[in-house]
């Protein structure tokens, strides 16, 4: 009687043993970051002498696809209508610039970064500074805070969104009509829940589209001073012609 208590607990024990580290685990991320990107900037791109009477800071809003090797395979830039524009020479030197890929336990995996290019004449701040999120948590985070990636290893939203019959928004922002969808993204990854923020005029079925494919994404998680941290994702297509 009492052997078969003691094997009895000897087998609870381990099967005990072998569940535990399975319920622990967590994936250990990092995100992709800027490598030789700011340099690159730095040696090709000649600021103005001016960016127009009393501007003396241009921001450049980009979308970038950093694959696994570090490289960029393509890359969307906007800037909200500057005297002078910057945008296509941001684009330009970006896409010869090679960025520290993101990782999931040591892997590397390519996904897709949110940036900002901050340009600036005169005064304290560096005349080129690279910030990897598109702002919109910098009053809750600080500046430095890096935005959620999508994983690009699995399909992400986009692909998912573009095969469909009314999926004919253009990836990111540009002049004209827009469609926003915001995913709250939790400190593992996943996709917490989905809501649309702006749906261009006739484009609600685009923004059902986007929900319904941002759901099935994957993501590298927002960081903040090297902690992953839950934080919105912000979807977004363009119309322009």
């Amino acid at each position: 009687m009492t052997k078969n208590i003691l094997k009895k607990t000897i087998r609870s024990l381990v099967m005990l043993a072998v569940i535990a580290p399975i319920a622990s685990y967590a994936a250990a991320y990092t995100p992709a970051k800027f490598g030789n990107a700011e340099a690159t900037l730095g040696k090709q791109i000649t600021l103005p002498a001016s960016f127009g009477e009393g501007v003396k800071t241009v921001a450049v809003y980009c979308q970038a696809d950093v694959m696994t090797t570090g490289n960029i395979n393509s890359i969307n830039c906007y800037e909200n209508s500057p005297l002078v524009s910057m945008q296509q020479v941001t684009e330009s030197a970006l896409k010869s610039a090679t960025f520290e890929p993101a990782t999931i336990d040591g892997k590397v995996v390519p996904v897709r970064m949110q940036l900002r290019v901050v340009y600036s004449l005169g005064g304290t701040q560096a005349p080129i500074v690279l910030l990897p999120n598109l702002g919109t948590l910098q009053a809750q985070y600080g500046t430095h805070y890096y935005a959620p990636q999508e994983r690009l290893d699995t399909s992400d939203w986009y692909a998912h969104y573009s095969t469909k019959e009314h999926g004919d928004g253009k990836l990111f922002f540009a002049e004209g009509k827009t469609t926003r969808v915001m995913a709250n993204i939790e400190a593992d990854g996943k996709v917490e829940t989905v809501s649309t923020i702006e749906a261009a005029l006739r484009k609600q079925n685009d923004a059902a589209n986007i929900e319904s494919s941002l759901k099935k994404s994957q993501f590298i998680p927002g960081f903040v001073q090297d902690k992953p941290t839950a934080m919105h994702y912000i979807a977004v297509v363009n119309y322009q012609k």
